[in-house]
């Protein structure tokens, strides 16, 4: 996480997105690193944390490239470009969008 100083002005005239791609790709991000930040996460994590470790298991060289992809501190910026803010009046990007994207 980091700190931004704004203006108010530059924060008035702000978009904010949300994006199905970067919420996918903090999941995984989280099952990579298998530790949950709070109660209701581990819940969550305890029950995907063995298929996708299956998984990694039948596929290493996908597993390699997650783990280079997903650091501590830093996530490759291929798996989540910034999403496109909808036209006014039209719905956000779906997943199938963004991936497409």
């Amino acid at each position: 996480m980091g700190w931004w100083q704004i203006s108010t002005d530059t924060l008035a005239s702000s978009r904010f997105v949300v994006s199905p791609l970067a919420e996918t790709v903090a999941s995984l991000s989280t099952l990579e690193r298998a530790t949950a930040a709070h109660p209701r996460e581990r819940a969550w994590l305890e029950r995907w944390l063995p298929a996708y470790r299956r998984l990694q298991a039948d596929d290493p060289l996908a597993a390699r490239i997650v783990r280079a992809a997903l650091t501590p501190r830093w996530s490759a910026d291929f798996l989540t470009p910034a999403p496109v803010p909808p036209p006014a009046g039209q719905e956000p990007d779906t997943f199938a969008s963004e991936l497409a994207r």
